[in-house]
């Protein structure tokens, strides 16, 4: 009786919870769209170098001035940790692993930007866009290998539809553009940098909050490319107050509000699921660049909209989306026979 009890209460707390993510991972997929909007204004008057140096330094700030906020309102002496196994000890030294996991989101992060970047000059737009929206499929294999996360049958049909589905998007460019090999696997280098970007954010939040994962993911990279911009670079900001403007937008919304969600949910969802639910991507930026720049809409598109959503809802009723299954299924299969009594101590903490 009393482990039923606390399987329905974790079951409507995880409910809630969840919720509330996938609502974050909306705002933030809205928030990220407008990406390539900001930075086409941006190109104006900054190099693609000076465009991702100052949107980096500029996000670290806020993250850190968020992070210090955090800080101060929660004292330490009275500090209980977001997640089960964080401890208060976490967040005032850091341990070797927790430094190279700290450097290694920031290099395959920003590798992968870079190297998305570079194959859009090498080959088709179609291409890297096919081949860069096989992330979810390297993150779902690494997550299995790595980290023993487990996934079923209906999840990895709904991984297979959304990949579909952007093969879908890019159909009309795929047949017309020639491909190039050099190209093509830059592009796909970079779906697989992506992917151990989310491996190591999902590993990274079990321990620290989200404020401190993005300052030290933009702080670092920030520092990566300030030797790039001062070698190849001779203008380090923008002139006019549009170009402010946008890179401003791009830190504050793009990363702080994009990123800053997409992590949050992390604590909720396995990375697979956010990675695939970031495919939708580019139907927001399509649908965006059609209200404000009047591009064209074609059938494909909307037939790869409708085919990415359903890959989504299938993966998220199927086994591997939610941080929360295994956890149920296994309170849900004890009998209260193969538990030990427990006092009331006990049981809060269960919860």
């Amino acid at each position: 009786m009393i482990v039923k009890k606390l399987v329905l209460r974790e079951d409507k707390e995880n409910s809630d919870s969840n919720a509330i993510a996938l609502m974050g991972l909306i705002i933030a997929l809205i928030a990220l769209s407008i990406t390539a909007i900001l930075i086409r204004i941006c190109l104006q008057e900054n190099s693609a170098n000076t465009i991702v140096f100052n949107r980096l330094w500029m996000a670290s700030l806020c993250f850190g001035v968020l992070n210090g906020i955090s800080q101060f309102r929660t004292p330490k002496s009275n500090q209980s940790s977001e997640l089960p196994n964080q401890s208060s000890e976490s967040e005032s030294f850091y341990k070797i692993g927790d430094i190279l996991l700290f450097l290694g989101v920031a290099i395959f992060h920003l590798s992968g930007r870079l190297l998305w970047t570079i194959s859009i000059g090498q080959t088709s737009i179609a291409n890297a866009n096919v081949l860069g929206s096989l992330t979810p499929l390297f993150v779902t294999l690494g997550a299995w290998l790595f980290l023993k996360q487990r996934f079923d049958s209906r999840f990895l049909l709904g991984l297979l539809l959304a990949i579909v589905g952007t093969t879908v998007l890019a159909y009309e460019d795929f047949f017309k553009s020639s491909s190039s090999f050099i190209g093509d696997s830059i592009a796909l280098s970079s779906s697989l940098f992506y992917a151990v970007n989310f491996l190591i954010l999902e590993k990274l939040r079990v321990k620290f909050n989200v404020e401190i994962i993005l300052f030290w993911r933009c702080c670092l990279g920030a520092i990566f490319m300030l030797p790039v911009v001062l070698i190849w670079e001779e203008q380090y900001f923008p002139i006019g107050w549009t170009g402010w403007l946008a890179i401003v937008c791009l830190a504050l919304i793009c990363e702080v509000v994009g990123h800053g969600l997409v992590v949050y949910s992390l604590k909720h969802f396995s990375s697979s699921f956010v990675s695939l639910v970031l495919l939708l991507d580019p139907i927001v930026a399509g649908i965006l660049a059609w209200i404000i720049f009047a591009e064209h809409l074609s059938v494909f598109n909307v037939v790869g909209f409708a085919i990415i959503m359903q890959g989504i809802y299938l993966a998220k009723t199927g086994q591997g989306a939610d941080k929360s299954n295994d956890t149920t299924e296994e309170l849900a299969s004890q009998t209260t026979e193969e538990l030990e009594p427990i006092n009331e101590g006990e049981q809060l903490s269960l919860f």
